[in-house]
Order: structure tokens, then C-alpha cells, then sequence
């Protein structure tokens, strides 16, 4: 392999040598060193790992020779396989998909429902392949019961080229490659799905092998469960992995799980006891018309009449639509956490204000609020089935690891920081505090 032609040495050139050394004993094995492959050994070694729709678009562009009719995959196109996949430019990972599902030589385009279906593809091979590599990540969500649910998968294939999908029926080559050189998060899954396919395939039992397919992680591990096999969460798999594809990457590694009503009843107190000083958290809930829906808040939940968060936080929807609304940089009322007040609103509020509130869980449990605008969050639309909502399931987790708790306490700069119950009921209440402008920001404060 790699020695055929110019082109396939520029595909060599920008492997590594353990890449290399990886796809050249995959294609000797795979091709019994005939120098080639055929069709179907393709659907022997990868049909349990790749979705079907997307083991015939790899199987297609494994075969794609312009003006010729081929039944065996070469050397050069099992290596660009794995370059255009993994790292491969807009316009590369264009090509793949094209040549993948178009017969003709000079397709321009193709339909957007064939698009959507090889990005759906994609995600459920990636999700196949963590459990057919029986990695540790992965296991911890499928030990608890926590599945794929693959009418969410759909709608997050569509959430994923939104601005795609308006095109039409048709999508050209142009429009895909200026959507790749956009989307981080699906290069990233598509990376990860040809690495562990390429490393699953070798010969089992090498522990270099198995040690790289266990780097290849995504999905968070699961922590604080193990005593609870069969978990009842609002998430599934799918949920788990985009999620976490959302969150800063020094917080992806670990989700550590905090507090679900259906395992410690419905009390706010509790939840408030399990969430405090627990570093960053992502709060999911589901509501009473099915609509589920929550936050990031990325500041240590304490009680406060201050607004702690950064740019950072979002919310989102997973049901009946998938959207995340990150920070308008609007205003900073991003976390409010308040108890046990006769001046202050009591309960936990992520955006907006007080009668505008992105998400607002009241401290008598069980009642919420979805305002129909929020300008704290970009493109916000309510969250809840109903403006004022009954809460049917909620579920907090730590997501990253546990932080240190922090000594002392930030100095006040000014009269208004002494009187922070009247800030932040001016706050809330939507007054913009002017003298702001012209005070000395505090350490660690948004710009």
C-alpha cells in the first residue's frame, strides 16, 4: 500500500508512522497480501461495526475508480479511506461522502435526505463501536440502562446542518464543504469513528491497540452509580455524547452523578444539598407535556444574591426539538441560587430575570418557568411545554472533577457590592446598574 502513485504517497506523507504501520497491516491482513481487497470481505470485517448506511457509503468510495466498474479495493483507496475520514479537509470529506453514494463521475449533488441519513450513519457507528470495544466510557452509560435512542439521533442529525437543510431537497458539493469547515463537533466523530474501526479491525489481544482504542473518548465516563444498575434518566447515549461535546474540554472527561427526583424524591432542599460547591453541572428536566429540556452553569452552585456564571453557560432543548442557546453577551445573569428569603426570590435561576427567566425551578418544589424571551441566550425560545411548568423528572450532574473548595472571599469594591440584595432585585427586576462602566473589575469577573 502506499506505493502506487503520486497520490497515494501524499496520502502516506501526512500519516504517522503508527498510522501508517496501522493501515498497511489492516490492508495485508484484510487483502490475505493479495494487494487487494474484496467487496466482500469489506462486509465481513465491518458489518457489525459500522451502521448499514454507512458501511455502503465506505464500501462505494473504497470502489470508486471514474469510467471503471471495480470489485476490489486497492492499497490507495484503503489509505485515503482513513485520511479523508480522519483528517481529512472540507473538500476531502466532501469527496467521501459523494463518491460514497453517487455513481456518476461528475455529481454535483446530492439530496439533503441522504446527507441527513450518512450523518445519522455516523453517529450510531460511533456509538456501535465504543461498545464493540467494550470501552470503559462507554460501559459505564450501558451498565446503568442508559440506551440510544435513535428517534433523537434523527432529529440531532437535522440540528446539526439546520443551516444545510434549508437549501432544499438538493445539497452541491459547494454548500457541504463550507458546512465542514463549521462543524467541529461531527469532524470529531467522524475522526473517532474511522480510528477505532481501523483499530478494532487488527488482530485482538495487542495492548498498544486496545490502549488507543480506550484514549478514543468522547462520551464522559459515568461516575457515582455503581450502585444503581438500572438508573431511570431522562438521557440517552446519544444525548450524553453531544452534551459533552458542548461543554469546555477541561470538563468533558468525567459526569459525576449529583441528584434525580425519581431516586432522591422531590424536595428542592435535597437537590440544593447534592448540587452545592460541586463545581460545574448540567441540569436536565422533563416536564408534565414530555418536553425535556435544561442548562450548563459552569460556577459552583452556592446560596447567594449574587449572579455568579460566565459566557460559557447555555441551555438547551432535547424534546420535541434539539437546540442550544449559547450566551448573547446581553447581560451576565447567568446563575442565581437563593433560600429562605422574605426580600429575595428563592429558587435557582440560569438566564433572563425575574419575570423573564430562561429557566426558573421555584424552592417549593415541583413548579418552574420558561419565559417566551430571554436575552441572556442567544436565539432563545421557551424551553417548557407552558410557560409555567410541573416538573414530571429532574436530574443534576457534576460534569468534570470534583473542584477545591475555594479559601476566602472576594473584597467589595463599592456601595453596591455591600448592598448586593438591592443589586440584584434591580437585577432582576431588568434595571441596567450604570455605575458599572465605571468600576474596577474584580478578579475573575466578566469583561
Amino acid at each position: 500500500m502506499g506505493h502506487g502513485s503520486s497520490r497515494s504517497a501524499s496520502s502516506a506523507n501526512i500519516l504517522s508512522a503508527d498510522e501508517l504501520t496501522l493501515v498497511e497491516n489492516l490492508f495485508k491482513s484484510m487483502s490475505r497480501s493479495s494487494g487487494s481487497i474484496k467487496r466482500e470481505d469489506i462486509f465481513k470485517h465491518w458489518s457489525t461495526h459500522l451502521d448499514e448506511g454507512l458501511l455502503q457509503c465506505v464500501v462505494r468510495f473504497l470502489c470508486y475508480e471514474p469510467g471503471k466498474k471495480v470489485s476490489a479495493i486497492n492499497g490507495e483507496n484503503f489509505g485515503k479511506l482513513y485520511v479523508y475520514a480522519v483528517r481529512g479537509s472540507p473538500e476531502e470529506r466532501t469527496n467521501l461522502i459523494f463518491h460514497g453514494y453517487c455513481d456518476e463521475e461528475q455529481k454535483l449533488e446530492i439530496p439533503t435526505a441522504t446527507f441527513l441519513e450518512y450523518l445519522q450513519a455516523t453517529i450510531n457507528s460511533y456509538l456501535r463501536l465504543q461498545k464493540n470495544c467494550g470501552n470503559v466510557h462507554h460501559n459505564s452509560w450501558s451498565n446503568i440502562g442508559c440506551t440510544v435512542n435513535t428517534r433523537r439521533i434523527q432529529m440531532r442529525s437535522k440540528s446539526l446542518c439546520e443551516e444545510l437543510i434549508k437549501y432544499g431537497d438538493v445539497l452541491t458539493s459547494e454548500q457541504i464543504e463550507n458546512w465542514y469547515s463549521q462543524s467541529a463537533t461531527f469532524k470529531a466523530i467522524q475522526s473517532h469513528v474511522f480510528q477505532c474501526l481501523f483499530l478494532i479491525s487488527q488482530k485482538k489481544g495487542d495492548k498498544n491497540t486496545n490502549a488507543r482504542i480506550n484514549d478514543l473518548n468522547l462520551l464522559p465516563v459515568c461516575k457515582g452509580l455503581e450502585n444503581i444498575p438500572h438508573f431511570p434518566s431522562i438521557l440517552g447515549l446519544g444525548d450524553v455524547l453531544f452534551l459533552n461535546l458542548s461543554l469546555p474540554h477541561e470538563l468533558r472527561n468525567e459526569w459525576r452523578f449529583l441528584f434525580s427526583s425519581q431516586v432522591h424524591g422531590e424536595s428542592f432542599s435535597t437537590m440544593l444539598g447534592r448540587i452545592q460547591m460541586q463545581g460545574a453541572t448540567i441540569i436536565i428536566i422533563q416536564d408534565t407535556d414530555d418536553h425535556v429540556f435544561g442548562a450548563f452553569a459552569i460556577d459552583n452552585w452556592s446560596l447567594s444574591p449574587n449572579f455568579v456564571g460566565n459566557q460559557t453557560c447555555f441551555l438547551f432543548k432535547l424534546d420535541p426539538l434539539i437546540l442550544t442557546f449559547p450566551s448573547s453577551g446581553y447581560n451576565n445573569h447567568y446563575q442565581y441560587l437563593n433560600l429562605h428569603q422574605q426580600t429575595m426570590p428563592n429558587g435557582l435561576l440560569i438566564g433572563g430575570q425575574l419575570n423573564y427567566p430562561g429557566l426558573w425551578l421555584d424552592s417549593d418544589y415541583g413548579t418552574g418557568k420558561s419565559s417566551p424571551s430571554c436575552t441572556t441566550f442567544l436565539n432563545y425560545v421557551q424551553l417548557s411545554g407552558k410557560e409555567n411548568f410541573t416538573i414530571k423528572h429532574l436530574e443534576v450532574w457534576g460534569v468534570g472533577c470534583l473542584p477545591e473548595i475555594e479559601e476566602g472571599t472576594r473584597d467589595a469594591k463599592s456601595i453596591l457590592d455591600q448592598d448586593a440584595a438591592s443589586r440584584v432585585m434591580l437585577e432582576l427586576a431588568g434595571r441596567k446598574m450604570h455605575s458599572d462602566g465605571f468600576r474596577d473589575k474584580t478578579e475573575g469577573s466578566d469583561k
